[in-house]
């Protein structure tokens, strides 16, 4: 890599060829390693021209020929990389800047917080406007490193309003965190005193939020229950103080609270539950200290809200199992509030989102628990309680599906078939779970093969199923089809049946999960009339496939379901040539628009008469060129 770099930068070319040899050269190992070899000569040749590339491969982790890390900071390149540096501060090019002075720190190792200091407070009082001192502060950012207090406040002396958000977002972690410091953090007061004496007081609160101590929370929040009376203003002040990661000690401050104030802090303690959680010690964790203790206060007041959302949100396992099964017997001496009881302490428990991505905690029910809320209370089997008995890897609840087959109860059969058809289970395993989960994928997949295939019964059944499939459920398609009894009959061994059923196919193309809109691509591109004729009926979803992301082999299969309801007749391939026309325009790099190119042919082969002015082809004699000349 290091000899094809200096061949590119040696050899006389046009700056636009040397960066297209180097983008080609990128896409090879290792060219990421060498930033100190190519990206000074670049800079000096055209830095604009040239910066897309710098700032996509730039990266701080360097390798000599040989292949051993080296800084080049500290070697012989140093001097032309503090030129970059010089020349990108200058330019106040700030994203090269910062990618370049960022990989400078980190050959300083525990040094590079101390200097960063230095280098903030002389840029930004060097700074002679507000703007420059922004621009400084761009300049400098790096996100993983903290301000101590002595920086934040001679930043704070300069321009408080300029420095605000910086210092904000660079404020020190808590000790109670997993990036703890060796000691704790102290509490900036001098800073905190500044805001509050010029009224910031929202600056003033989120530091004290991040930096706060758990002992010196939990006296804070107890001295603001003697301090205030009016609860609506307690709860304000509480909130306040709230720390902004989760203490270890919450449930300890919070039944400290209720003793002393009632019902006042109920919708403090409610609002902030969610640091109360469970200590992931051993095979099923344990409850955080004091968690039982709040659960008994409130069972005893009669804080059935608090209670639930309590044991919903901040119980382990074992105990929401232990808690609803009580409830379930205890129906036989007053079953009204036993309902109740169940239907606060159903739901999810807690909820992290991420862009495109998901998770709830939901705590499962064991399967003796499962078949004595089914044998009591259906409805709530069936209802809120569907998500706590949902099979995963950690339970299969073969009792449960022995009870539903007995009475028959198709709703919560398709359901819990639905979870079963996604699990990648060996068929005959040696540990209680393998072999819980074949006795359940066993009576699955007989229950489902029994049913009438006539009247499209099966049909509706497998769809509905395969129609509950939650979406990125199955990572590995190929694994599941060899080890899933269940999931080779859905997908594998019965495209007859569900071709006997429309209604059946449709649900399987609005299903969530993409293997199973597959199965239907797959359907319909079957080469029958029957085939054809349900593609028809479903136009108005399959035409989507042309213009929404799929991967090459689905797209491929939607391509012959096009195709099917395309040459069922000239009205439906009228509709669909214009979305494939359109679909030339992606600027997906791996559409197959080969095959695209062929779907079209098809359609206009059968249809002539859909064919635009350039799609007529042409045909030129040899007595027709001659006339021509």
């Amino acid at each position: 890599m290091e000899a094809a770099i200096r061949s590119a930068l040696a050899r006389r070319q046009s700056d636009l060829e040397l960066r297209t040899e180097l983008e080609a050269l990128a896409q090879r190992p290792r060219f990421r390693s060498f930033p100190w070899l190519w990206g000074p000569a670049l800079h000096v040749r055209d830095r604009v021209l040239f910066r897309p590339l710098i700032l996509s491969w730039l990266a701080p982790v360097n390798v000599t020929a040989s292949g051993k890390l080296f800084d080049p900071w500290k070697s012989e390149y140093a001097a032309a990389l503090e030129t970059w540096l010089s020349d990108a501060d200058r330019a106040d090019d700030v994203a090269v800047f910062r990618k370049l002075y960022g990989w400078k720190l980190q050959g300083l190792g525990k040094k590079q917080e101390e200097v960063w200091h230095e280098d903030v407070v002389r840029r930004f009082r060097g700074a002679k406007t507000r703007s420059a001192r922004h621009l400084e502060l761009s300049k400098v950012e790096q996100l993983h490193l903290r301000l101590d207090e002595e920086t934040a406040l001679a930043l704070d002396t300069v321009d408080p309003e300029a420095a605000r958000p910086f210092i904000r977002q660079h404020l020190p972690f808590p000790a109670n965190t997993w990036s703890r410091p060796k000691k704790p953090m102290e509490m900036w007061s001098t800073y905190r005193e500044r805001l509050f004496a010029r009224g910031d007081t929202e600056q003033a609160w989120t530091v004290y939020r991040r930096l706060v101590s758990e002992e010196a929370w939990r006296q804070d929040a107890l001295a603001l229950t003697r301090s205030i009376q009016e609860p609506e203003a307690l709860v304000r002040a509480l909130d306040e103080h709230h720390p902004e990661f989760a203490p270890t000690a919450a449930a300890d401050v919070f039944v400290e609270l209720v003793e002393r104030r009632g019902r006042d802090v109920v919708p403090y303690v409610l609002e902030h539950l969610r640091s109360v959680f469970p200590r992931w010690a051993g095979p099923r964790g344990k409850n955080a200290k004091a968690l039982p203790e709040l659960l008994e206060l409130c069972r005893v007041r009669g804080w059935e809200d608090v209670w639930g959302a309590a044991l919903r949100t901040s119980a382990t396992e074992e105990t929401f199992d232990t808690e609803v099964r009580k409830l379930v017997k205890d129906a036989d001496r007053d079953e009204q509030v036993a309902r109740r009881r169940l239907l606060q302490v159903a739901g999810a428990g807690a909820e992290w989102n991420l862009p495109g991505l998901g998770f709830a905690r939901v705590l499962p029910l064991t399967d003796a628990t499962a078949v004595a809320m089914y044998e009591r209370f259906p409805e709530l089997v069936h209802g809120p309680f569907r998500m706590h008995v949902s099979s995963g890897w950690r339970a299969a609840y073969p009792e449960l599906v022995a009870r539903a087959l007995e009475q028959r109860d198709e709703e919560l059969l398709d359901f819990i078939a639905s979870r079963a058809a996604t699990q990648p289970v060996p068929e005959h395993g040696a540990n209680k779970r393998q072999k819980e989960w074949t006795r359940v994928l066993e009576a699955l997949a007989s229950h489902y093969e029994e049913l009438p295939k006539e009247g499209g019964v099966f049909a509706r059944r497998a769809a509905n199923a395969l129609g509950a499939v939650p979406a990125f459920s199955i990572w590995d398609f190929d694994s599941l089809l060899s080890r899933n009894r269940l999931a080779r009959l859905f997908f594998q061994r019965s495209d007859d049946f569900y071709l006997a059923d429309p209604l059946a196919v449709r649900d399987l193309l609005e299903a969530p999960q993409i293997h199973v809109q597959a199965l239907a691509f797959r359907l319909l591109g079957r080469d029958s009339e029957r085939a054809r004729a349900v593609a028809r009926l479903n136009l108005d979803l399959l035409q989507a496939s042309l213009l929404r992301p799929l991967h090459r082999r689905t797209r491929l299969a939607a391509f012959g379901a096009l195709a099917n309801a395309a040459l069922h007749d000239a009205a439906t391939a009228r509709t669909l040539l214009p979305r494939m026309r359109e679909a030339f325009a992606l600027p997906d790099k791996r559409y197959p628009k080969e095959a695209l190119v062929e779907l079209l042919a098809k359609v206009l082969m059968r249809w002539p008469e859909l064919r635009g002015p350039s799609e007529v082809p042409r045909v030129f004699s040899a007595s027709t060129k001659e006339a021509t000349s």
